[in-house]
């Protein structure tokens, strides 16, 4: 069916635009002799991931272990949740994910090191670690200093082995300057490579290094001493990555489809998708695609508020079904039980979001 037809509000990926996407990132991956490891919280797609394995990931990230058995239920066995996972019920679901995968974590606290190595001894299997260092965002991870003294325990844990030093640097991309997302993506980097610098004087071997962000991958890349990147969002692309000059609007490979469900005034519109299907949580509203004079300005649960102005007022009527990047694509995905895979303006698959609401 044509595009049009598809019942809204409805999530739609131009699997051309997506194609082009994956191959980028896997060409810089390549150009720059570092491993991609794709991230998937972005997408929460299966089939998605398998695409990006093909092209050239070497295996995934994820950010929860709920969506880790997913992958892993769907034959992929190479992942790295990207997150500390604390407390033995969550524990022990890793230990049985272990027992036919390979897999890693993000640890940055002796107490959580104690704790995977109990379990993971009593379930006989192994689990690999990346010290998560923090490089700026304040958010998890130890002090570059601390390093070492985790790096050593987690050399003595049983069932544990050092895969390596993991420093997130999101926070450099949210600067709308070039400039300055390149000067702190700069100052991350110093912070990650002096903590693996540091692991390394205290005679323990680090194999990899693992860091990116979709916005800042370009720079976080260049240093020779990384060994991985794992960027998400350049998957799809969204309209963040377009107000920071990162990529073009004809990037952007997802798109939310909806349906004006009202015209009661000449400059208002309501659109049948809401906050309930866009996530408003960088407070940014979604822009429409190719439609002057459309802006989103409010959103309730399922109704988003258009204001309509100049020629638009005549041309947008009762009905028409609209297209909207949004602000932020991951939250967007994860509202969502399915994509509509487009090419040449038709539907060619159906995919679930079988990853989507996993937060545990």
């Amino acid at each position: 069916m044509n595009k049009l037809e598809i019942d809204t509000p409805a999530i739609i990926v131009d699997f051309d635009v997506m194609i082009r996407n994956i191959r980028e990132m896997a060409k810089l991956a390549k150009d720059r002799g570092v491993k991609l490891r794709a991230h998937i919280k972005t997408h929460k797609v299966p089939e998605i991931a398998k695409i990006q394995l093909e092209e050239g990931s070497r295996g995934i990230c994820v950010q929860k272990v709920g969506e880790a058995e997913v992958m892993a239920n769907e034959g992929i066995n190479d992942i790295f949740i990207t997150n500390e996972v604390v407390g033995d019920v969550k524990i022990k679901r890793l230990a049985r994910l272990a027992e036919k995968n390979k897999l890693f974590v993000a640890v940055d606290h002796p107490e959580n090191i104690k704790s995977l190595s109990r379990i993971m001894k009593e379930n006989g299997v192994e689990l690999g670690i990346y010290i998560d260092v923090d490089c700026g965002m304040h958010r998890t991870g130890v002090p570059s200093t601390e390093a070492p003294e985790l790096a050593e325990l987690i050399t003595r844990s049983e069932g544990l082995y050092l895969k390596g030093v993991m420093g997130y640097e999101g926070h450099a991309g949210a600067p709308l300057k070039k400039e300055e997302r390149q000067k702190l993506t700069e100052e991350a980097m110093k912070t990650t490579l002096e903590a693996v610098n540091l692991i390394k004087k205290a005679g323990i071997e680090v194999e990899e290094v693992s860091v990116g962000s979709t916005p800042t991958v370009w720079y976080s890349s260049s240093y020779q001493e990384v060994t991985e990147i794992q960027p998400g969002t350049y998957v799809f692309n969204d309209y963040y990555l377009v107000d920071r000059g990162v990529v073009t609007i004809e990037r952007c490979a997802l798109h939310v489809l909806a349906t004006v469900m009202s015209r009661a005034a000449p400059d208002r519109g309501v659109i049948d998708a809401g906050s309930k299907a866009f996530q408003l949580d960088m407070n940014k509203y979604p822009v429409a695609l190719g439609m002057e004079g459309v802006e989103v300005v409010k959103f309730s649960e399922e109704h988003g508020w258009l204001k309509i102005t100049g020629e638009a007022q005549n041309k947008i009527k009762l009905g028409d079904k609209l297209e909207f990047i949004p602000y932020h694509v991951c939250t967007c995905v994860n509202q969502f039980d399915t994509m509509y895979i487009i090419r040449n303006d038709k539907v060619e698959r159906e995919w679930q979001i079988k990853a989507r609401g996993k937060m545990v």
